[in-house]
C-alpha cells in the first residue's frame, strides 16, 4: 500500500526557519516542536522566558518564538518575553498562545486561542514569517 506523501513531510535538512517554542508543559512543548520540524522547520524548545531569553542573547539564528502566555518558573510570562523581544530582538516574530486569556491580549496581541489545530498553528506562522501558503 503506497502512502501519499503529506506535504508537510519536509526533510529536516531542507528546513529554512527557526521557532523557539516556549512552553512549561512537557507533553504540550514535545508534540508542537515534532509538528513544526514536520512541517520543515528548525525547532528550539524552552521551559521558560528566561531560558528563552538566554537562548535569544546566545549567537542562535531564531526566526520567530512560539510561546505560552504561563510560564510557571519564569521571571517573566509570555506578554513579559514579548515586550523583551521588541526590545531586544526586534527582528523576531511572536507568535503567543493560551487558553485562559482571550484574543487579542491586553496589550492588543494576537493569540492563537487554545486548543488550536495544527493547521491553524502551520498557518499562523507561515502568515508571520511571510511564507507561501502550504502546498505552493
Amino acid at each position: 500500500m503506497n502512502a501519499a506523501k503529506n506535504i508537510h513531510d519536509v526533510p529536516s535538512g531542507q528546513a529554512k526557519h527557526t521557532i523557539l517554542v516556549v512552553e512549561d508543559v512537557m507533553l504540550v512543548r514535545l508534540v508542537v516542536a515534532e509538528q513544526l520540524r514536520q512541517a520543515g522547520f528548525n525547532v528550539i524548545e524552552a521551559t521558560t522566558a528566561d531560558e528563552a531569553i538566554r537562548l535569544l542573547g546566545a549567537p542562535l539564528h531564531i526566526d520567530l518564538v512560539f510561546s505560552d502566555i504561563h510560564l510557571p518558573g519564569s521571571s517573566l510570562d509570555g506578554f513579559g518575553l514579548t515586550r523583551w523581544i521588541a526590545d531586544k530582538r526586534p527582528e523576531v516574530k511572536v507568535l503567543l498562545t493560551s487558553g485562559q486569556v482571550p484574543s487579542p491580549g491586553p496589550g492588543g496581541e494576537d493569540l492563537l486561542v487554545k486548543p488550536y489545530k495544527y493547521p491553524a498553528l502551520i498557518q499562523r506562522l507561515r502568515v508571520l514569517l511571510q511564507l507561501p501558503p502550504d502546498g505552493e
